[in-house]
């Protein structure tokens, strides 16, 4: 029975801290720091693919709550292909671009409202280099 009683106690606790950085960092808008409980950055880059000069990044979310993101993709022109997109808790967003060096930079801030998404932005200085 103790046993038992521990493991529920353990799981209850690994529930409640999964969203600790997330609580704190929250403003009245839905902006927060899209950074994990471990203070790493929600948003990674997980794969990416080459075809004729095309290369698709996929960006992903390990965060359980929305956070939307910048991306940029510098071609071999000299130009930058830049998008910018929201990302569910969990999920995954696939960006591609055509004539790439492969140099990629991102960024993202949490966002819980897709109609705050500029004001996070701006409020958490969210800049891609």
């Amino acid at each position: 029975m103790s046993i038992r009683f521990t493991l529920m106690a353990a799981v209850l606790v690994a529930s409640s801290s999964a969203s600790a950085s997330y609580r704190p960092s929250v403003d009245k808008d839905g902006c927060w720091d899209a950074k994990t409980p471990r203070n790493t950055k929600c948003l990674q880059q997980t794969d990416h693919k080459w075809n004729d000069g095309k290369i698709t990044v996929t960006y992903s979310n390990s965060c359980d709550q929305r956070i939307y993101t910048k991306v940029c993709h510098d071609r071999n022109s000299g130009s930058r292909d830049c998008g910018a997109f929201g990302i569910r808790g969990n999920s995954s967003y696939k960006y591609y671009t055509y004539d790439a060096t492969g140099d990629v930079s991102y960024n993202a801030v949490g966002s819980t409202q897709s109609s705050y998404d500029w004001v996070c932005k701006d409020r958490w200085n969210m800049t891609v280099r």
